[in-house]
């Protein structure tokens, strides 16, 4: 027996077969528990030695959560990654304060967007318009949107553009408080204050019913002379108002963007849309009314307001209707620019795929006249009987084969699909730059400019050119009649060895950079080619060089049986650098 109740009716006993059984259950319960402490104490253990891998992980996988948690709520809100840009931009179009965007989906509503956009040469918007107008809704979704993009979310939006801003400030609704003592004009005086000392750009701040709280023309000025210091500071703001001298100062103001929020007067109903560039009313008495107030309070309102004022209200609506005329005809012309430069891409795409066909069709007929005229040619040819004038009209159908085949590989090159032209930077030689030399479809190399002369060294030769006749290495050769051409392209030698093969001799030798002895031979063949192909006048081009190569062209030139006379190149015709052969 262990023990006893108080009254002694019930006694506490333990059959003595149980005792050892207890004991063991205790034992076994404690070793239980060492044997836990020795396995979460080993685990923690081998946990600690890893700690900068679990860290690591753990870090990893809150960055994933949290890139999971930014997308879904971008594509929960329809939203869009803000461009952040260095200039001091702000450009929201169609933006939406999320959590009223998502309160009227529910409800079965739709939220209206805003627009607004302000560049580095009008820093403060003063947003005004009617009392429930959406004043604080447009200031309030402008705030939110920009902290979501420093923060990396997606924005409520169709596009943001946006500063990174150091600081964003907001003054926005009532803070009065009789614990701190602070009444509505103290408490937004408080506020402003600490925002001058801050006012350090890139920054943004949001001010409601700015200069409010005090008679009205006192507020007003103090709000100017508030908003004045935060232009001279380049500071971003955007501020909302009733106050009538602070939007005439606003609309007046080169350095400053006014807007209104959008105003029916015909259902006195505000649309919730902001329109830059007019001012809006405040429309007290007309909302008032909208709200149950008396009609006869009303009426002693517009009383005591007076004409002036009513014609000051009506001239405030007339602007704002012509601002939405004048918007809706600049997005309708914007749409008729962009459908007729959609259809101008669209005509121009056609002519060209069109020119192009033509040019292909073209070529091929080229082709398929030139294989037509090689047999004709051939056949004729083999039928003349007399070796004399069987050569002379070899050495036509030759010239006559030659310019046909030019003119189908004109064609084929045009037919060859080249990417569109872009506009390239005006070409500025400098000296060690390599050059193309237009007139002779060669490269060389800048060794000095002196005014419109150019100084260029093509392989050992140097001469001196027209600064217009450089272009870059990869320029395209001018083809103008008036262009002196020559053969810039020195022949291979397989081509040098069947000098007699070619379909017909070019009207011009290049010999730039060759040795005398290289240029002798290859003047030869070339001559040997103009007499068969009956040239009356051909062209070598030897450079200026030292003078050596000229003199010994010419003295070749001048005991060659094939040449009748030698003259130096013309002002367009490679001047002393080149001489031009009269043929037999």
């Amino acid at each position: 027996m262990h023990a006893a109740s108080s009254s002694g009716q019930t006694l506490f006993v333990e059959p003595m077969e149980s005792v050892p059984l207890n004991n063991d259950l205790v034992r076994l319960e404690e070793e239980e528990a060492a044997e836990r402490l020795r396995i979460l104490r080993g685990w923690a253990d081998r946990l600690r030695s890893r700690l900068p891998e679990v860290r690591a992980a753990v870090e990893t996988l809150a960055r994933a959560d949290s890139l999971q948690a930014r997308a879904l709520f971008g594509r929960a809100i329809d939203g869009v990654g803000p461009a952040l840009v260095g200039e001091d931009r702000l450009s929201l179009r169609e933006v939406r304060h999320p959590l009223l965007d998502r309160r009227l989906r529910e409800a079965g509503g739709r939220c209206v967007p805003i627009t607004v956009a302000l560049d580095p040469s009008d820093r403060v918007l003063v947003i005004s318009g009617p009392n429930t107008g959406g004043k604080t809704v447009a200031l309030k979704s402008i705030g939110l949107a920009s902290v979501m993009a420093q923060c990396g979310l997606p924005v409520a939006a169709e596009q943001v553009v946006l500063p990174v801003y150091r600081r964003i400030r907001a003054d926005i609704g009532d803070h009065q408080s009789i614990e701190a003592d602070l009444s509505t004009f103290s408490a937004h005086v408080r506020a402003v204050a600490r925002f001058v000392g801050e006012a350090d750009p890139p920054a943004l701040f949001l001010l409601d019913e700015i200069g409010t709280g005090t008679e009205p023309g006192e507020g007003a000025a103090l709000a100017q002379a508030i908003l004045e210091r935060f232009l001279r500071h380049r500071v971003t703001v955007v501020a909302t108002t009733h106050l009538g001298a602070l939007k005439t100062w606003a609309f007046g103001d080169p350095r400053v963007e006014s807007a209104a929020m959008e105003f029916d007067a015909a259902t006195l109903r505000p649309s919730f849309r902001v329109l830059q560039g007019a001012a809006g009313a405040s429309a007290g008495i007309d909302v008032a009314s909208r709200l149950g107030l008396d009609l006869a309070l009303v009426a002693r309102a517009r009383e005591l307001v007076g004409p002036d004022a009513s014609r000051a209200e009506a001239s405030m609506a007339r602007l704002r209707e012509l601002t939405v005329e004048l918007a809706g005809r600049a997005e309708a012309a914007a749409r008729a620019e962009d459908d007729l430069r959609t259809r101008a891409e669209a005509l121009e795409r056609e002519a060209r795929e069109e020119a192009a066909h033509r040019e292909q069709h073209a070529a091929r007929h080229l082709g398929d006249a030139l294989r037509e005229f090689r047999e004709h040619s051939r056949r004729e040819i083999a039928a003349i009987e007399d070796a004399r004038e069987r050569a002379r009209a070899e050495r036509r159908a030759v010239a006559a084969e030659s310019r046909l085949a030019t003119t189908a590989r004109r064609a084929a090159a045009r037919t060859a699909s080249k990417p569109p032209a872009a506009a390239v930077a005006p070409f500025a030689p400098a000296p060690g730059l390599r050059v193309r030399i237009l007139s002779l479809d060669r490269e060389g190399e800048i060794l000095s400019i002196r005014g419109d002369r150019v100084e260029v060294r093509m392989g050992r030769a140097t001469f001196t050119v027209a600064r217009g006749d450089l272009g870059p290495p990869d320029a395209p050769v001018p083809a103008s009649p008036g262009t002196p051409r020559f053969a810039g392209a020195r022949p291979g030698p397989a081509a040098r060895d069947r000098a007699d093969d070619l379909p017909g001799p070019a009207p011009e030798l290049h010999l730039i950079g060759r040795t005398v002895d290289e240029a002798l031979p290859e003047l030869e063949r070339f001559l040997d080619a103009a007499a068969r192909d009956e040239r009356s006048e051909v062209r070598v081009v030897h450079g200026h060089g030292t003078g050596r190569l000229r003199a010994a062209v010419r003295r070749h030139l001048a005991k060659h049986p094939l040449v009748a006379a030698v003259r130096a190149g013309g002002a367009s015709e490679g001047g002393d650098g080149a001489t031009v052969v009269t043929m037999r």
